[in-house]
């Protein structure tokens, strides 16, 4: 038989848009003077991820150099609309003393980022969630 019956058809969804992942790279600063949980961000493009370097903010465990993760994944900004400029990202840390998964998304031209800190062992801390929020270093 020559043509195909539209049941054997097999329909492909198309293509998703790239997300602009260069929307959120840069140095990243916290807004405010006093210690916090992160000091700094770094974040840099790696094909269609990022790659975070997270600098302690001197309070409590927080390493100074938390070292490079590879974001899990980079989610566009908005849902309505064919734009695929970054707007968020996942990223997760194995820290001396905690498990961390950190979420930032861009809000306002801040990057506003949240850790869920899961302490491995018993001791002074209890796991915890933090809010910080930082400008462009340009």
């Amino acid at each position: 038989m020559d043509s195909v019956r539209e049941w054997e058809r097999v329909s492909l969804p198309a293509p998703r848009p790239r997300v602009a992942v260069e929307a959120m790279a840069g140095e990243w600063v916290r807004t405010n003077d006093k210690p916090q949980w992160i000091g700094a961000l770094d974040v840099r493009v790696d094909g269609d991820a990022l790659l975070v370097r997270v600098y302690g903010g001197g309070a409590g465990p927080s390493p100074q150099d938390w070292g490079v993760a590879r974001t899990d994944t980079v989610y566009a900004g908005w849902l309505t609309s064919g734009d695929a400029a970054a707007g968020a990202f996942v990223a997760r840390y194995r820290l001396p003393e905690a498990d961390v998964e950190l979420q930032a998304n861009l809000n306002l031209g801040l990057l506003v980022v949240a850790t869920y800190v899961r302490f491995r062992e018993s001791g002074p801390y209890s796991d915890r969630f933090t809010r910080e929020f930082f400008w462009r270093d340009e």
